[in-house]
This record gives structure tokens, sequence and C-alpha cells, in this order.
């Protein structure tokens, strides 16, 4: 695999760039303002949810709009900036969302769909940079979430080629986005840093996507003010508000949702209440999902599967135009139950002989208070973010050589971060600078034994510029530098620093066709070991800090209703620190990930349909990784395709949809007799949708309805003849029911 270095030349267009963004908004007027036209009226609405941008525009205006304001629920708006007549305003608050107003002879607006399914025909959302950094290469808004009505990580990133989950139950799912292990990337939950690297057989980062409003990653080049450590770039979700739930008009609100899956007679349950008044907001969620075993394709029961899922979210919020907005959150999820003794994996057929199963008990919590101030316009656009993460994991068991006997570890990982930033919008630039921290740290616990613990503080400075450029080219770039203190578990302490640069253009010929690339350097400092194998007896020697260099191409297409995209990458990560209990903890190897990624699809008011094609490579120290060698980073992947589509029923609330993922034979690391060969597999799923009334949705869908018996090409342990994988669930037919009130 030929590797990809940072280049004197990629540097000295970032310094151009940067000297561009800094010097010409000086030699510009910072705001330009066109003459009003009769009747209109200046508006400075920001982007964000319809419901908050319509509720904004009549509190200003002074127009009443009515209609089924339900339809504006979960959907995103670009804003209002500039003057305009109401019709005019109302116009551009709409585009891209498939829903049209209508004035009435009173001189209101009646909100209606574009047409009876408007709601499951809006095109991709087109976010203004003032929503999302330039460097975006997957972005999911609530319309997309609840399409999908996912239940775990997978089915989130079904849709995606690019985008693996292995693990075949929550607790033991890992992400991988372009090749890359979601540890090796900077992941975020409401703008929390996240810090669960715990034990490498269980989940990195327990989610429940049903509590988010969005997800977003920036695959390999991602945005200075993202955060510090995004070697392979960020991976961002963010939870869900009360905007995003209620009407314009409603103050009080709630749901009920109920699932039934008939392998493992799996139920879920879940509910939120809602609501607001003078400006304040609180939100409760609850779910929790039982069941027994499911059963892989071949009707065998797959032990210790059952499902224990436990996930709530509470928030309370208050806003105004002239003070911003506060806010305060907790999410928590935790799974809780009897595992396989090495939760990623049925069992080994070789090796030390231990039990069949212990309990894993895995909880992680997010607490965020954050606070912004954001315009879409003005020199004064604040946010400053306050969280703690913490995740816990306890595994209790029997050894076979004392069965009386009870052994629990603990492991507990912990990030405090804070993040002080302000965007200057100054007509010609938008500059995003500010600070932020973190204090992490990794703790394993032991009755009877000292705690052992790794911590890491780091301080980082960063700017990002984002600007248009001939209404044309969009460009993205900036700096950020780190200094980091790192203190061993024989308190030790290592003190290192470093630069990040990034830079990101997209090039519109025209509205059907655009060009893009993007290249990084990243500095990651010293990573924590996971809590594991801590080892009270390593030496630490001169701990070398983690660097990265990423680079993308593509392009874009679409022209009526066709669409089209390609992307070529690449991460190179060096001197990434792989620790082992009896090896030390200053291992170091190289770790090159490249790839290729498509996709084709059409658009229409009846439908939709969309195959995704990708093809990953992944080596360590110049070897194929295995999903042993390339832990907490990489895992051999091959050749993917993603198909998904949608028919709606004219005239009906009916909807019919389909997804299905094809592996295809990976073959890498058996031509290098480095282990055995991946199998391909191809599973389908179906569904249909079906709205009696406005308040009630229903959904039977059919998982895997060709019952094929596979493991995820992402699962750990396919190419080793001495490892029982996880299959994955054999057919399963499902029904869920929601009640919005």
């Amino acid at each position: 695999m030929k590797r990809f270095q940072p280049s004197h030349g990629a540097m000295r267009a970032l310094t151009l760039s940067l000297a561009m963004g800094l010097s010409l908004p000086l030699t510009l007027p910072l705001t330009a303002h066109a003459e009003e036209s009769a009747g209109a009226q200046q508006y400075n609405i920001p982007a964000g949810p319809l419901n908050t941008v319509l509720t904004q525009f009549s509190s200003a205006s002074g127009v009443l709009i009515a209609g089924d304001l339900q339809l504006a629920a979960g959907r995103q708006s670009p804003g209002l900036q500039g003057s305009y007549d109401a019709e005019e305003g109302l116009t551009r608050i709409l585009s891209g969302t498939g829903l049209s107003a209508t004035r009435q002879p009173d001189g209101s607006f009646a909100l209606s769909g574009a047409d009876s399914n408007a709601s499951n025909t809006l095109d991709p959302v087109t976010v203004s940079v003032s929503q999302r950094s330039a460097q975006d290469t997957l972005d999911y808004d609530f319309t997309d979430i609840t399409r999908l009505q996912p239940q775990d990580s997978k089915d989130l990133f079904k849709n995606e080629a690019s985008v693996s989950v292995g693990g075949s139950i929550p607790v033991n799912e890992k992400i991988y986005v372009r090749g890359v292990e979601e540890t090796a990337m900077l992941v975020t939950v409401d703008g929390a840093r996240q810090n669960n690297k715990v034990f490498h057989h269980n989940a990195t980062t327990l989610i429940d996507p049903s509590l988010f409003k969005s997800v977003s990653a920036s695959a390999g080049v991602a945005a200075a003010d993202d955060g510090p450590g995004a070697l392979g770039g960020a991976l961002k979700f963010e939870t869900v508000d009360v905007a995003d739930l209620l009407a314009p008009g409603d103050d009080l609100g709630g749901f009920l949702h109920g699932r039934y899956a008939s392998n493992g007679d799996a139920l879920t349950t879940a509910g939120s209440l809602f609501g607001r008044s003078n400006g304040f907001e609180a939100l409760g969620y609850v779910k929790k999902v039982d069941g027994d075993n499911y059963e892989d394709g071949n009707g065998d029961e797959v032990n210790f599967t059952e499902p224990a899922l436990l996930s709530g979210l509470a928030k309370l919020a208050y806003e105004n135009d002239d003070m911003g907005r506060i806010e305060l959150s907790h999410e928590q999820v935790n799974d809780d139950s009897q595992r396989p003794y090495r939760a990623n994996f049925s069992g080994l057929t070789a090796g030390r002989p231990v039990p069949d199963s212990r309990n894993y008990d895995l909880t992680r919590k997010n607490s965020v208070l954050g606070y912004s101030r954001l315009t879409g316009s003005g020199l004064w656009n604040p946010e400053v973010t306050v969280a703690n993460n913490e995740t816990e994991l306890k595994t209790t068991e029997n050894p076979l050589a004392a069965p009386t006997t009870t052994v629990v570890y603990t492991g507990i990982t912990e990030s405090t971060s804070a993040t002080a930033k302000n965007t200057f919008h100054t007509g010609f630039v938008d500059i995003t600078a500010g600070l932020d921290y973190y204090d992490d740290s990794a703790v394993f616990k032991y009755a009877g034994d000292p705690d052992l613990e790794e911590s890491a503080e780091n301080t980082g400075a960063f700017v990002q510029f984002r600007q248009t450029l001939f209404q044309r080219l969009d460009l993205s770039y900036g700096l950020r530098y780190d200094q980091q203190d790192f203190i061993g578990t024989d308190e030790s302490s290592h003190e290192d620093e470093g630069a990040s640069s990034n830079v990101f253009a997209e090039f519109h010929f025209n509205e059907h066709f655009a060009i893009n690339g993007g290249y990084a350097d990243v500095w990651g400092g010293t990573a924590l070991a996971e809590n594991f194998i801590l080892n009270g007896a390593w030496v630490y020697g001169d701990m070398m800090p983690v660097k990265a260099h990423n680079h993308t191409v593509g392009f874009k297409a679409n022209w009526n209703g066709f669409f089209a995209s390609a992307n070529q990458f690449e991460t190179g990560i060096r001197d990434a620190r792989v620790p082992t209990w009896g090896g030390g903890p200053d291992l170091y190897s190289d770790f090159d990930i490249d790839g290729f990624d498509a996709t084709v699809g059409y658009r229409a008011s009846l439908g939709r349909f969309a195959v995704t094609y990708a093809d990953i490579e992944s080596e360590k120290d110049d070897e194929v990784a295995s999903s042993y060698d390339g832990n907490y980073f990489t895992v051999p992947l091959g050749e993917q395709i993603a198909l998904n589509g949608e028919l709606y029923w004219p005239n009906s609330q009916w909807a019919l949809g389909l997804n299905a993922e094809i592996a295809l034979e990976n073959d890498a690391l058996e031509a290098e007799g480095l282990g055995e060969k991946q199998e391909s597999y191809t599973v389908v799923d179906v569904y249909v949708d079906y709205s009696p009334i406005d308040a009630l949705s229903l959904r039977l869908s059919v998982d895997n309805i060709n019952d094929e018996e596979y493991t995820d090409r992402a699962s750990y342990g396919q190419e080793f003849p001495t490892v029982e994988t996880l299959l994955e669930p054999g057919r399963s037919i499902n029904m869920d029911v929601r009640y919005n009130f």
C-alpha cells in the first residue's frame, strides 16, 4: 500500500489560505445590505429546527402561520437573513423542507406538504456553513433518523457502505468510519468529549440512537474547532431538543413507543414528555428493552445475547432572543446481563480454559452544561460547553478453578472537558476561534489490589475559517495547537505539545456538479491505554505522541432527481500506541487505511433509491491488519455494498422500504498467509409504514428476510480458525407502534 505523506506544497497552500482569510476581510466592508424592497422587513433568524425558525419568523413579522403544524416537527430550516416581504421570507424558510405555505384571505399562511407524501420525499438537507463543517462526509438530521427508526448503531448506519458496525448486540458494537475505529476519531455527544475505551471485548461508545436528532462525521479531514485528537476525523452525535418534537404553537407533548421483535421475543417500551413555556424547556425520555437470546440464520440459539438495554435523557433549557440559550442535559445508557466470557465472540477452541460467560454491567453517562448565542451574523456568537463523560464496566465471574468464588473487575474511564469559542461573521469569512480543555482518566479496580490509573490533561487553542468565494468555491481551513501532560501508572509525568492543520475546498462548476478535496495533519498526544490491561509494574520510557495524515478527493453530481458522488481517501496514523499488559506501555505501530467509496441514486415524489459502495484496505506496519492486531484502530473490511429505497403509495399514508447489505468475499489476509478469508453474505430487510391518523404511526418490518447465516464483516475473529464468532440474528418479524400526543 502506498502511504500518503504530508507535503510541503499542502502546507504552503494552507498558509496561503490562512493569509487570505486573515487579510482580505480587512480590505473589504464587514457587511453589505441590499436596498429593502417595498413592504420588506429585515430578518436575522439563524438556521435550526423548522418549528423554532417558524416561531421566530411569526413573532418578528406578526404573520399568523396555521395549517397542520405537526408537519414542521423534526425538520431543519436554513433560517432567514436579509430583507424580505412575508411571502418571500416564508418561501426561503421552507426551502428544502418539502413543505409549502399558502396565503389565506385573512392574511395568514397555511402550512402544508408539497404533496400528500411530502414528509417522506425530502431531498438530502443542504446545510449552510453556519450549521456544519464543510468537511462533513455524513450528515443525518432528525428526519433521516426518524425514517430509519434505528434500534442500535448497526441500524443507524446500515445505509452507508463506508460505515461499518461490528458486533451483534449493543454491548459489543464498534463503529468504523471509512475503516477507522471510533476510538481513533474524536467522538462527541452534545459537544462532550467521549473517553470510553475500557475493554477491547465490549462496545467503545454504548449509545441509544433513539435519543439522537443528528449524527455527522468528518471522516479523515476534521475542522480545528471540532476538538483535539481527531486522528481519523470526527464523529458527532446530538440528542433531541424540545423544539425538534413540538410543532409551532404547541407547548406540551409526548409520545409512547412500543416494539416487538419475534427473534428473541424482544420487547421495547419507550416514552417521553416535553414542554416549553416563556422560554423555558423541559424534556424527559426513558427506554427499556427486554427479551431472550436470539437465533442465528441456522435457527440455532446464540447464548448470552438477550437484550438488556436501559437508556434515558433529561434536559432543561432556557432561551430568549437577547440572552441566547442555556441548556443542561444528562444522558445515560446501560446494558447489564450475562454475556459470552469475551463479549465480542462466542468462544475459543484453544487457549486457557475460561467460563462460558460472565456478567457485563456497562454504563455510559454524559452530562453537559452549554450556553450559546448563535445569531448567524455579527461578531458576537459565543458558545461555551462544560461536560463530564464517564463509562464504567463491571465484569463479574466465577473462575473454573474456584467456582464458588466471585471475582469482580471494574474499569472506569472519565473525561471532564470544556470549550469556549466565538464565531465572527465578517461578511467575507466566518472565523471560529477559541480554547478547549480535557482531563481524561482510565482507572482499573480489583478488590485487594491498589487502583491503577493513567491520565492525560490537554489544553488547546484553535481557529477555523469558513468562506465562499466567487459564489462557487467553498473553503474551510484552520489550525490548532495542543499541550498535553500525561501520567502513567507509575506516576511518571510526560509532557508534549504539537500543532494540527486542515484545509478543505469544494468547487461548484454549476448547480449540478462539484469537486472537492481536503488534507489534514493531526497531532494527538499520548492516548490512554485500555483499563483492563493496565499494569502497576509498567516502566514508562519516552512516550511518543501519535500523529496522523489524511487526505480525500471526490466529486458530487445531481440532475433531474439523479445523484452521484465518489471519494478516494487515505489515513496514515504514525506512532500509534499499542501497549500490552506483559509487553509494556510504550509499544507503537503505524496504521495505513485507504479506500474508495461511491454513491448513485434517484429521488422523486413517489420514492427514492440509492446504492453505496466502499472498498477499504487496512495495514499495520506494512502488513494486512487483522481484527486482532488492528484493535482500536481498524479492521479488515474489503468490498461492501449497501442498497436502500422507499416507495410512497400515491394519495395515501403508506410507504414500502427496503435495505440490503452485501459483503463481498475478502481474501486479503489469506493471500498474505495471515489468516482465513472472510466469507461473502447478503442480508435483506423490508418494511411497510402506515399512519392511519396523524398521531399514530405503525411499522411492520422483517429483518434478514432471507435468513442469512453470517458474521458481520466488522466483527472480531472471522480470519482465525480457533475463534467461534458471534453469528448475527436470523429472520425477525417486528412490529413498531408510536403514538404522539
